[in-house]
């Protein structure tokens, strides 16, 4: 896996730029230039740094790809590729197709007003194509983006009340950005423009907001001096179209509102925001180095004063300009000046072959050296680090394997340290990398269910988008450790204060403790009583921990009928939880359980024999793709205990199953299903056309 994450980041960097050099061949640059654009764009900052996110690297190639299928639909009619971008970027993250189509439909504008196109038929012509392709595409997609849309829509950054929505839109729209960091955030979009690590690398970025989701704008410095170029071409209406462009891809550096509305106020954001501006920052700069190399003529006075400008803003003396990195912008400097000599030089003819081989040495040098702390200077993961017992591959992985091996039934763990070996940081996702099942949880869609327990038992923040995120689950809250199913907790210090909480020492594996929980709860176990959400949300927080082992919680204005159960007053819930009261509770709610025979990913079957009518109660977040059958017959799930699963089950010996499909899974299968058949049918037609044609 470490390997080939390596190998498929440089297979992506090899395709941005070759897709990106066949759109620049598309739209008349010579082979030179759509050269010097591929290299460009194969390393920008947004993959060569934000490739390590893999996400934005991945982007970086669907957008190349889908730029190049535009232009051979608009120039050629050639529709083919069009479809099949618009579904690799809907499948790979719907909200994809809103952010790059907007940045699509941007160029389109521009690209129609640059061509002065003036037929209103073939413009409505080319749009009503756009729309049916687009469409076509989204519908092969659909197996993966109703789906992914279902998730991102009920989540608590959509449908919970976490999202940044109202303090962002009630920011003024041509107010700059506010408080302290209102300087920091502009100097760091600027310097970001000269390098990637000119204001530090990693952990030791000294810039707005982080590393890697500041701005990403650097595409090579050649850019920049040839960005003011196109005011020396003969073409007026290209000089404002290219000026208009440039405007609205920067108002919203300048402006935060329009770059939260870009977001649709979700975040304060640039990810790949940033990567059009660098493209647009390209597209003006190679065509203005093509027509320079056609025409061998340079503006002698735009060279000189762009240069001076950049040097002006790169050693401009700024109150907070300490964490510039000087080294860098020395280098900085020296390569703008190779630049504007070699800009200046390319107009003469007998010498504008060697000029040319310079200006890609140069371009190669520059990004080997302003590259080098990106790549060389940050903490990673060395081959021999994966066979060694450090990071992921730790005595967790040991101290997991062992207790599988002795215990068949179904258990969540509980980790008292973290693997990863970055102190500043910390991994919520252990879990899924060291396979077993825990409660913390790093999502950016997190389960909405879920989350409101969490906020409910107070153990996130309500109103804090973060927390929805990076959700710390129930490893702070031993207490409740029983209800989730945690049997045992890993440690490593010598006397783990869990230890109090009813945990005795089962063995060590090299230096982690094996911890397991003495009054731990199966995955279904049931209640007699309980309480009314009203009363509960009534509780100070320690008694709704109490309150969780007397009584399951239940909406009484959701779900009227549940007989068998009596009602818990909150009158009997101590204000102290003595030891033997919890012990008590939990022989209660051991005494019907679950008995699992059956554990699957999406299907959970056994047998439970109940003395009473009780509810059964499942640690598992409540999710319309549950589907519950009890004895055969389907039953419909109760929402339970905040944001849980619960089925009332009548009094005898039953047979329980649980299996989860994603909402309209079958739904979206059939629509991908048509919408390939159908579009792979378009494809054999036109071929066969063409050929009876030829």
């Amino acid at each position: 896996m470490y390997y080939s994450i390596f190998y498929a980041e440089v297979f992506k960097i090899f395709c941005a730029g070759f897709f990106f050099y066949l759109f620049l061949k598309k739209i008349n640059l010579t082979d030179y230039t759509a050269i010097i654009g591929g290299i460009l764009y194969s390393f920008a900052g947004y993959i060569i740094v934000g490739g390590t996110w893999i996400s934005f690297s991945t982007q970086a190639v669907y957008i190349a790809l889908l730029f190049y299928s535009f232009e051979k639909l608009y120039q050629d009619d050639n529709w083919i590729l069009f479809p099949i971008s618009i579904c690799l970027i809907t499948s790979y993250q719907p909200l994809d197709l809103y952010f790059i189509g907007a940045f699509l439909l941007i160029y389109i504008v521009f690209r129609l007003f640059e061509n002065n196109e003036k037929e209103s038929g073939e413009i409505s012509g080319l749009l009503t194509k756009l729309a049916l392709l687009g469409a076509a595409g989204v519908a092969m997609s659909a197996f993966f983006i109703i789906n992914g849309l279902q998730v991102m829509i009920e989540s608590p950054r959509v449908s919970g009340d976490a999202s940044y929505f109202n303090a962002l839109f009630s920011q003024n729209i041509w107010s700059g950005e506010g408080d302290g960091l209102g300087k920091t955030h502009y100097l760091t979009a600027l310097m970001r423009f000269f390098s990637c690590d000119i204001l530090g690398t990693g952990d030791s970025f000294r810039g707005w907001n982080n590393y890697l989701e500041a701005p990403l704008f650097y595409c090579g410095l050649i850019s920049l001096i040839l960005l003011p170029h196109f005011l020396s071409i003969a073409d007026k209406r290209k000089k404002i179209v290219y000026f208009t462009f440039i405007v609205v891809l920067f108002a919203p550096v300048v402006f935060p509102f329009l770059r939260y509305s870009y977001w649709l106020f979700t975040g304060n954001y640039y990810r790949v925001f940033s990567f059009f501006v660098a493209i647009v920052i390209m597209l003006i700069g190679l065509k203005s180095i093509d027509d320079i190399d056609l025409k061998s003529k340079t503006d002698i006075k735009i060279i000189i004063v762009t240069l001076f400008l950049l040097l002006f803003l790169l050693y401009y003396p700024y109150g907070n300009s300490q964490i510039i990195d000087g080294n860098i912008r020395n280098i900085v400097a020296v390569f703008l000046i190779i630049y504007s000599v070699l800009i200046y030089l390319l107009q003469f003819k007998n010498i504008k072959n060697v000029v040319k081989i310079l200006i890609l040495s140069a371009i190669v040098a520059e990004l080997i050296c302003l590259y080098s702390p990106s790549v060389n200077e940050r903490p990673v993961i060395s081959g021999s680090e994966t066979t060694e017992k450090i990071n992921y591959n730790d005595y967790t992985v040991d101290a997991v394997a062992f207790i599988k091996s002795h215990d068949k039934s179904f258990f969540r763990i509980n980790k008292g340290y973290y693997s990863i070996p970055f102190l500043k940081y910390v991994s919520l996702n252990d879990a899924k990398a060291q396979d077993f099942y825990g409660t913390p949880s790093y999502n950016s869609f997190n389960q909405l269910n879920y989350i409101k327990f969490l906020q409910a038992l107070e153990i996130v923040r309500e109103g804090k988008e973060l927390d929805t995120r990076w959700s710390i689950g129930l490893s702070k809250s031993p207490l409740l450790h029983s209800l989730a199913s945690i049997k045992y907790t890993l440690a490593k210090e010598h006397k783990p204060m869990i230890l109090d909480f009813a945990y005795n020492e089962v063995v060590k594996v090299g230096d982690v403790r094996i911890l397991e929980n003495k009054y731990s709860l199966p995955l279904g176990f049931t209640y007699e009583k309980y309480i009314s959400l009203k009363d509960f949300k009534s509780l100070p927080k320690d008694q709704k921990m109490y309150a969780l082992y007397k009584a399951v919680v239940i909406d009484d204005s959701l779900y009227g009928n549940f007989d068998g159960l009596a009602k818990l007053s909150i009158n009997e819930i101590p204000e102290y939880y003595a030891v033997n009261e919890y012990i008590k509770d939990i022989e209660l709610l051991r005494k019907n359980t679950l008995n699992i025979s059956k554990h699957e990913q999406n299907r959970i079957t056994g047998e439970i024999n109940l003395d009473k009518s009780k509810m059964l109660f499942f640690s598992i977040p409540f999710d319309k793709g549950w589907n519950i059958k009890v004895d055969g017959k389907t039953v419909k799930a109760m929402m339970v205990n905040i944001g849980f699963i619960g089925v009332p089950v009548e009094k005898g010996l039953h047979k329980i199953e649980l299996s989860f499909l994603p909402l309209y899974y079958y739904t979206g299968v059939i629509i991908s299903l048509i919408a390939v058949f159908l579009f792979v049918c378009l494809i054999t037609y036109r071929y066969l056309r063409n050929k009876k044609h030829n």
